[in-house]
């Protein structure tokens, strides 16, 4: 069992995407292009954030940051002017299909949580004025469920869909004012803010959440992005519909039936950087109706020691408190208690090349008769495993659980020798301190693999092993404390 374990693990997401394959003709390569400019004048380095909004950098792309299998039209500023109207909304936009089947099995028993296939399609037109419109249709398992002996119950999971399901993941409107201004307004995405879930991992086949409600950003030049977002519903993993549901929605035991639901969430963030990128400090500030107010900010520093190697000290803090609620869903849970927690963290890091190794450390506390004597609550990260904290593990996580305690972690990234830089492995060992006998001791093992594969443009790779170590006091933990806990694969074709 143990080799079908770990040859799961070589079994590999496998997402290829492909976008309009149409070039400019005048399109420069980057290295002539960096050639003739130095020939020409020497610039300053732009600022990180200056380059946040641009015309091609389409914020609600998911496969946005992925080599795709076409490439992305980019015009000079002559060709869209010679442009009629049609040829601004069709020739200037962008598309991507994204599409295959997928497999995740996450208990000690072996029993699969889902089994899925399907595909997503995005597309966003040129600008008009600034104007552009865009969305993605999301199709999962079309044609039969794979779940019926699996999950009885119609689930719509936040992993992977496990029912029919045939949905707009993303229908919205941007405007834009060259790199100063993005706005977005409709069923979008929000991948710059760390206490929302994003809207693509590539450990998932389907667009994961998404949300009713509208984006602004600005950069202020000096190097600072500001950033606004407000909802009135999300939808996640494919399900029909945005709603008020959250990530505690389908667990959370009330008294007197009070509502897991959210009216609404608004949020404010900065993010800073140095021209140099050395520097980065985001602050943030979340008032999620019904789920508290969250305020969190963290910072980092790069300190080169070579043109091979440098060091990364970086540091974080959040508070989550009961503001402006009297009562919400989780002080009316029948655990009961006001959310009242802070976390803090930091990690150290070191990079040779393409090899890095770091060590991070994460602590949540909070008063005794709080929720979960001190637990952070996040609404839509919870039980998805993508909030900021340097010290999560792949399978536990402090918030996911609501259990406060402390987190160790030793990570590292390489690259297989021969197999080229692309392939990536990151190890990871996470260890777990906490008041609560049943998760304290906790040890996981990780492995993740990333493989974009530089030979057959817009492919990619992934697999995940997950594994957990409980401690003697785990009375609830079977099979001599050893938990075969986690393992996702996947297959995917794009045309």
């Amino acid at each position: 069992m143990n080799k079908l374990l770990y040859s799961l693990l070589l079994t590999a997401t496998v997402p290829l995407t492909y976008a309009d394959n149409i070039e400019s003709a005048t399109t420069t390569s980057p290295s002539i292009a960096v050639e003739s400019a130095s020939q020409v004048q020497l610039s300053p380095p732009a600022n990180p954030n200056a380059g946040f909004i641009g015309r091609y950098n389409y914020f609600q792309n998911p496969y946005n940051w992925m080599m795709s299998g076409g490439g992305t039209l980019k015009l000079t500023e002559s060709q869209i002017e010679s442009q009629n109207v049609a040829q601004k909304l069709f020739e200037g936009g962008t598309y991507n299909v994204f599409g295959g089947g997928t497999y995740n099995q996450w208990d000690s028993q072996r029993y699969p949580a889902g089994i899925s296939y399907g595909g997503n399609i995005f597309g966003q037109t040129g600008q008009i004025a600034g104007f552009s419109a865009g969305g993605v249709l999301s199709v999962m398992n079309p044609f039969a469920s794979l779940n019926s002996q699996i999950n009885g119950g119609r689930s719509y999971s936040q992993y992977i869909p496990t029912f029919t399901q045939i949905t707009l993941s993303e229908a919205f409107i941007e405007y834009q004012y060259q790199n100063i201004l993005n706005a977005d307004v409709g069923y979008i995405a929000f991948d710059n803010s760390p206490w929302l879930a994003g809207n693509m991992y590539t450990n998932m086949l389907t667009v994961p959440t998404t949300y009713q409600g509208v984006g602004v950003n600005v950069y202020t030049g000096g190097g600072w992005l500001l950033s606004a977002l407000a909802f009135n519903g999300a939808q996640f993993g494919a399900a029909p519909g945005y709603t008020g549901q959250t990530n505690y929605s389908s667990w959370l035991q009330t008294r007197n039936g009070y509502s897991t639901n959210s009216s609404g969430t608004a949020a404010l963030g900065a993010n800073y950087a140095t021209n140099d990128g050395a520097y980065n400090l985001r602050l943030w500030g979340y008032q999620f109706d019904n789920y508290g107010t969250l305020i969190y900010g963290d910072s980092s520093i790069n300190i080169p020691v070579s043109s091979h190697q440098s060091f990364n000290i970086s540091a974080q803090f959040g508070s989550d408190q009961q503001w402006f609620q009297s009562v919400n869903a989780i002080s009316q849970s029948t655990s009961g208690g006001a959310i009242q927690s802070y976390v803090a963290g930091a990690k150290i890091g070191w990079t040779y090349d393409e090899f890095s190794l770091n060590a991070s450390a994460n602590t949540m506390w909070g008063p005794s008769g709080a929720y979960g004597n001190g637990a952070f609550v996040s609404p839509y990260t919870q039980s998805l495993q993508v909030d900021p904290l340097y010290s999560e593990a792949w399978s536990y996580n402090m918030v996911t659980q609501g259990i406060p305690g402390n987190m160790y972690k030793l990570g590292g990234q390489f690259a297989l020798g021969s197999w080229g830089t692309n392939l990536i492995f990151q190890p990871s060992y996470v260890y777990v301190a906490s008041d609560n006998t049943k998760v304290d001791g906790l040890q996981e093992m990780d492995l993740v693999l990333n493989y974009p594969i530089p030979q057959v443009r817009g492919l990619y790779l992934f697999g995940v092993y997950a594994q957990q170590w409980y401690n003697q006091q785990a009375t609830d933990v079977s099979n001599n404390l050893y938990q075969q806990y986690e393992i996702q694969s996947g297959i995917y074709y794009t045309w």
